[in-house]
């Protein structure tokens, strides 16, 4: 098959994932130098507040020689890699293009986390590096086809992700990593060779070694179920070299009843995925993009809370009619979710006065702890209004007596219940 061909291939096998996981509105894929050379900068940007992740993605075919591959892949990836960061964080103003936006500046000054990424799509690779350094020592990431499409499935929002991602940097950054084939028939006399040569060059080198016998999607078992931490004894310092034998360990997770329950309480959760999708990204404006950089900041976990509270909260106030005017507040991660529900004999104009008064009241009768509150309403067929405070300050003191009146009035706050939601990722 043409070069190019399994390249576009590959790119849109990465960038569909990618997509999926993270919305296709935070994902550039083959942006360019709009205002310089015009030039492919790489294969795929994620941009996501202070977040930016450069990939790679190579596909071209294993032909028996790993150390010719992998200069084919990894090598000529790490060098992509690194021209892609020369030239985002140059001097010059850089503009990219979005396939669904205008032509934008890349704000550099906003990026506070960079990650990099080689997506290597060969198959039947005996063995492969677990990461690579450019020539910087900036490390990047090196994932094959089916460990990326597992961990992009698996911790499918940017927060989950970067987190195994930093992790994982903070780990493996200084130790040269490979990965061993499970099977002993694998490891042919022509592999050995292969193995033994890239593993000589690096015993020559400061930096310590591990061995792991197994996949990445192995060690994604045990980093998932040890409270999202990699073993212990990779941490201690005072050993250098490590045999780590994992073989198994992503089969025998995923055969438990308890991977099961996490999917199942998980399917909760994608309800503020398909909110953001359905109801913020579309005729998108500065505040719909900002509630929904808001709600994607938030893990799976705490997505299956903020969605549980909301049905809770629907459910109790569904068969409400008349001027009933529900409204709930919870914290998380120190953002203000505000529910209110409202019904079908309210005018516009009264549920708007009603939905500002539930903003300040909590505001007041919270003593002000939520710089940022997002408001979501509903009725009982989930049609949805909603907004966004920022910046909230202590109001004076006499606009303060005058929502101490009003709610007085409505006899709010008489009878205030608190719901508390625990979740464990992985439910009994």
């Amino acid at each position: 098959m043409d070069s190019q061909i399994k390249g576009t291939e590959g790119e849109d096998f990465v960038n569909d994932l990618a997509f999926s996981s993270f919305f296709k509105y935070w994902c550039y894929p083959s942006p360019k130098y709009e205002n310089g050379d015009k030039k492919e900068i790489c294969d795929l940007l994620v941009i996501f507040n202070d977040v930016l992740i450069i990939f790679s993605v190579k596909n071209y075919e294993f032909k028996g020689n790993h150390l010719r591959y992998f200069n084919n892949t990894i090598s000529k990836a790490t060098k992509q890699i690194a021209g892609a960061f020369k030239t985002l964080f140059s001097d010059k103003e850089i503009k990219i293009k979005h396939p669904d936006k205008i032509e934008e500046i890349f704000l550099k000054d906003k990026i506070q986390k960079i990650f990099r990424i080689v997506v290597n799509l060969g198959e039947n690779v005996k063995f492969y590096p677990f990461n690579s350094l450019t020539n910087k020592n900036d490390f990047v990431t090196v994932f094959d086809k089916i460990t990326f499409k597992t961990i992009i499935k698996e911790l499918d929002t940017i927060p989950d992700f970067i987190d195994y991602l930093q992790k994982r940097e903070e780990l493996f950054k200084d130790r040269f990593t490979i990965i061993l084939p499970s099977d002993e028939n694998d490891f042919s006399e022509e592999t050995q060779k292969d193995f033994f040569s890239l593993t000589q060059d690096n015993l020559n080198t400061s930096m310590k070694t591990m061995l792991v016998s197994g996949s990445e999607n192995d060690l994604l078992a045990y980093f998932l179920l040890n409270k999202r931490e990699f073993p212990k004894v990779l941490q201690d310092e005072e050993i250098t070299d490590y045999y780590l034998t994992i073989d198994g360990k992503w089969e025998e997770f995923t055969n438990q009843k308890l991977f099961e329950n996490k999917k199942e309480a998980d399917r909760i959760s994608y309800f503020i995925d398909k909110f953001v999708e359905n109801e913020l990204l579309i005729n998108i404006t500065a505040d719909r993009e900002k509630i929904a950089k808001y709600l994607l900041s938030f893990d799976r976990l705490t997505r299956r809370s903020i969605s549980q509270s909301y049905f809770d909260f629907h459910e109790k106030n569904t068969k409400n009619s008349g001027l009933y005017f529900g409204r709930r507040i919870g914290n998380f991660n120190g953002v203000g979710i505000l529910f209110t529900s409202y019904t079908d004999e309210m005018s516009d104009e009264m549920f708007s006065t009603l939905n500002q008064l539930a903003i300040e009241s909590f505001n007041l009768y919270e003593k002000y702890k939520y710089k940022t509150i997002i408001l979501i309403s509903t009725n009982k067929h989930h049609r949805f209004k909603f907004g966004l405070v920022e910046n909230i300050v202590p109001y004076p003191k006499e606009y303060e007596q005058q929502i101490i009146h009003d709610i007085n009035v409505l006899g709010w706050f008489t009878n205030l219940t608190e719901e508390k939601y625990t979740n464990k990722e992985f439910p009994d």
